[in-house]
């Protein structure tokens, strides 16, 4: 074998199978935990790839990079800019810096960096099944007529979560219809253009951009979060994602009249909820509505915000095995 094409080979065998995007605001705490649980995943595919964490906010020191140093130290790997030329090789962490605090912004970097042809997105707080990540590029490339394909989103609850961990996790049962962000692989192709930057609801928005015949989703890749366990930051991430919905409606309404927005599983709803969780469902439904009505009063009076405020007990993991 020459040595012009040992290095073609060489180059190929280096080519990622699927680059893993991963959004983190700058003062993002315990990432290191999250990259160690991404990481794994990504290993066990058994595939080449490429971690790209893209950091972002004016932060500094940022909490988020110290994360990403305390993983790649535990985990032997280098940190490498996104033009680095060991950017070619498996064993980095490509990092990218944004000023701007936004997860649109973060996305649309992490997309343009990627040099794969599926990116597998995920958030910086979350925790991932062994086998996500083999199961969901393996479901996207059997399937050519879907550009993206999600995992189940699982709340985890710790043993001393109250009423409102438990109420905040109901939802995650049950299947709405759309594309769950936390955990989806996604052709870099599937979209021409950038997110526009001022998307709220990242995860809404790629629901009805889609459409719902070319997405599916993987129940047994599974991704693990924290719901929030306080009043505050479980009405707030309410009203957060409603307005998020809203604008869709406002911003973008020819996808939305062209694909629709999820639907309300009622009859699993009826059928699954046991008699003790009533109270539950009841406050989840009252939550919902009372949400709704906040962001309609907030976006006719201020517009639509942009980005999300961080909601500190959704970091919290005190779950083992998860």
């Amino acid at each position: 074998m020459t040595n012009a094409r040992a290095r073609d080979v060489d180059d190929a065998a280096r080519e990622p199978a699927f680059s893993v995007g991963v959004p983190a605001s700058a003062s993002e705490p315990g990432l290191a935990d999250a990259l160690h649980s991404i990481w794994r995943s990504a290993v066990e595919s058994g595939a080449p790839y490429e971690i790209i964490v893209a950091v972002n906010g004016e932060d500094e020191p940022a909490m988020a990079l110290a994360g990403v140093r305390e993983f790649a130290a535990s985990a032997a790997i280098a940190i490498v800019a996104a033009d680095d030329e060991r950017a070619a090789t498996r064993d980095v962490v490509r990092v990218l810096r944004l000023r701007e605090r936004s997860k649109v912004a973060a996305w649309n970097a992490i997309r343009a960096a990627a040099r794969a042809p599926v990116v597998v997105f995920t958030d910086a707080d979350v925790r991932l099944a062994p086998d996500a990540i083999r199961l969901l590029v393996a479901r996207l490339t059997a399937s050519p007529a879907l550009v993206a394909v999600a995992g189940r989103e699982v709340a985890a609850l710790a043993p001393d979560d109250g009423f409102v961990a438990r109420t905040a996790a109901l939802p995650y049962r049950f299947d709405f219809g759309n594309l769950p962000g936390r955990l989806y692989a996604l052709r870099t192709a599937a979209l021409a253009e950038p997110m526009p930057p001022q998307v709220l609801h990242e995860d809404a928005y790629l629901s009805v951009r889609v459409g719902r015949q070319r997405f599916a989703k993987v129940r047994d890749a599974v991704v693990y979060l924290r719901p929030p366990t306080t009043w505050r930051e479980y009405v707030g991430q309410r009203v957060r994602n409603e307005l998020g919905k809203l604008q869709l409606a406002v911003d973008f309404p020819e996808l939305l009249r062209t694909h629709g927005f999820g639907t309300t599983p009622w009859r699993a709803f009826l059928r699954e909820i046991r008699p003790r969780e009533y109270p539950l469902a009841a406050l989840s439904l009252a939550a919902r509505v009372y949400a709704r009505a906040v962001a309609r009063r907030r976006s006719r009076r201020h517009g639509f915000e942009r980005g999300w405020a961080a909601l500190a007990s959704t970091k919290r993991w005190r779950v083992s095995g998860a």
